[in-house]
């Protein structure tokens, strides 16, 4: 299915044409469901909304230049004056961060099939994409405008961001493929894994947590498309399909986990007034629809089995593996070195999803606004219900979801093969009920009946005395407590300043290379002329002995 259609708008005698084939129909089912949702959350009304929603589908479904280039900049001018209507300092870097983005993207569209014009659909892709080192606006421009339009930047924009790469990069610049280039999506992908989990492990604010678990996702489905890129331009049909599975799986799952849970942050601060952690707790009780919904995206957000992000995963984890076999000792040791960057990763994130429930729903309030929050009312819990009826399939299902997606991979990759998934959910959701049918017997035949209070400690749930309501707090778990090990362990010294440390970790070895390069710069400075001839000449010998073992090699 390739159909493509002319608008008449735009470039006189020219228009716009539109193209529905495999690729573009995933994403316009990517987005639908969201800006559904986004729109029940309390955009339905906002024009500028609904510019920014078209902008996006007309950048899915562009089938030329200029309708891709007209359909970007309408979701970036859109998407700009809705975080300015929010706040207006992060407005100001985000519209850097497209004006760059454009710079990039308009040339790299015109140019010939070739090395550059890929790099330069990256950079420009790339930063709206929040892929690092180009990140950096993501934290600061997502929780700035209503939940909806977070929603819809985060689940939505991404992934329009991410299509524009898959395109170009697959398809349109495939002659020109080679394997560096996969290279290349992997070092960015897995440099956002690491530092948005550990930025969103780091965070006490909902939506700045999700905007950080959002540079995480990213950079996973980068790491899968490039993984699938490199195998590509390699021949290797099997890890080509492997790779794509993951990513395209990945984007599916966190365009519905990620939505629902800022809308489920948006209903939570209009309920009590705040989004940060330290001051919430007890909302499961008070909240229960809303909180059993958030925990379901928490399952996805993460990548726990039986949650819709767990076989994204698996994929993108298994398709590293058998990398690794594609190459010499270097290839072996890189992707050793990936596995483990992805391990920890997973463990950050399911760190953060873990502080994000238990400390945020679970425990007794840690204020009165929290105490007498109540259930949302309006249609943004039927958008959120929405986004989670439609994770259910794709949790315990994933290989029929798979299935649906072959058109897309054989469009990308018209030689790959198809890589069966080896998860099956549904036996093990089997026996975890017969588990759980078996404890609720056991408990029920003899169990204690009744209950009881329970003094001392009970990690805040214990019985709380008349003078105070919400508990000691020394015996609940706040969200700046759980992060502060991992703040230790990375916050000293590193750099001055007040800059995050999360990245001050990731480019600590680069900065102090860099010091010792300003030692080095200045000692030959102040060196006399013999001196620096001494070093010219050691540094020839050293350069002739490195090409003469490599030669020999």
């Amino acid at each position: 299915m390739d159909h493509v259609l002319t608008i008449m708008f735009g470039l006189p005698g020219a228009g716009m044409q539109v193209r529905l084939d495999p690729l573009s129909v995933l994403f316009l089912v990517l987005l639908a469901p969201q800006m559904v949702a986004g729109a029940l959350a309390g955009e339905a009304r906002s024009p500028t909304y609904w510019l920014f929603a078209l902008g996006m589908v007309l950048a899915v479904v562009a089938a030329s230049a200029f309708t891709l280039i007209f359909g970007f900049e309408l979701m970036s001018a859109a998407s700009w004056l809705l975080v300015l209507k929010g706040d207006q300092k992060p407005a100001t870097l985000y519209v850097g961060i497209a004006i760059f983005s454009a710079a990039c993207l308009v040339p790299a569209l015109f140019l010939p099939a070739s090395s550059l014009a890929f790099v330069l659909i990256v950079l420009g892709a790339g930063a709206k994409a929040g892929l690092a080192p180009l990140h950096s606006w993501l934290p600061k421009a997502h929780p700035a405008p209503p939940a909806g339009v977070s929603a819809l930047m985060s689940g939505g924009m991404i992934k329009v961001a991410l299509s524009v790469i898959i395109r170009e990069g697959f398809m349109t610049l495939s002659a020109a493929q080679q394997p560096w280039w996969g290279g290349v999506l992997i070092a960015a992908g897995v440099a956002s894994v690491f530092i948005g989990a550990l930025r969103a492990m780091l965070e006490t604010e909902m939506k700045v947590l999700l905007a950080c678990s959002t540079v995480e996702h990213a950079g996973l489905i980068a790491v899968g498309l490039g993984l699938a890129l490199r195998a590509k331009a390699m021949g290797d049909a099997n890890l080509t399909a492997l790779g794509l599975e993951g990513a395209l799986l990945c984007a599916l799952a966190h365009a519905l986990y990620k939505p629902l849970l800022f809308i489920g942050a948006g209903e939570v601060k209009h309920a009590t007034g705040t989004a940060s952690l330290d001051w919430l707790g007890g909302l499961m009780r008070s909240m229960p629809r809303l909180s059993g919904l958030m925990l379901l995206a928490a399952s996805g957000m993460a990548a726990l089995p039986l949650g819709p992000g767990f076989a994204p995963e698996f994929l993108i984890l298994h398709a590293a593996l058998a990398a690794a076999g594609t190459g010499g000792i270097v290839a072996r040791i890189g992707f050793s070195a990936l596995l483990a960057v992805l391990g920890l990763s997973a463990a950050l994130a399911l760190g953060a999803a873990v502080k994000l429930m238990g400390v945020g729903f679970l425990g007794r309030p840690r204020s009165l606004q929290a105490a007498a929050a109540e259930e949302p009312r309006g249609l943004a819990l039927a958008g959120m219900a929405l986004l989670g009826g439609l994770m259910v399939p794709l949790a315990l299902v994933p290989a029929e979801i798979l299935r649906l997606m072959a058109p897309v991979v054989r469009e990308l990759a018209p030689n790959a093969g198809y890589a069966p998934l080896g998860y099956a959910p549904l036996p093990l959701l089997g026996l975890g009920l017969v588990v759980a049918v078996a404890a609720g017997f056991v408990l029920h035949r003899f169990g204690v009946r009744g209950t009881r209070a329970a003094p001392g400690w009970m990690c805040g749930f214990g019985q709380p005395p008349v003078w105070l309501p919400f508990g000691d707090p020394a015996t609940q778990p706040t969200a700046t407590g759980l992060a502060e090990p991992v703040a230790r362990a990375i916050g000293r010294g590193v750099l001055p300043g007040g800059a995050d440390p999360a990245e001050l970790f990731v480019l600590a070895p680069l900065y102090r290379v860099h010091l010792k390069g300003v030692r080095l710069a200045e000692k030959l400075r102040r060196a006399t002329i013999r001196e620096r001839l001494a070093f010219i000449f050691s540094a020839l010998v050293l350069f002739l002995l490195t090409l003469g073992l490599l030669g020999g090699g």
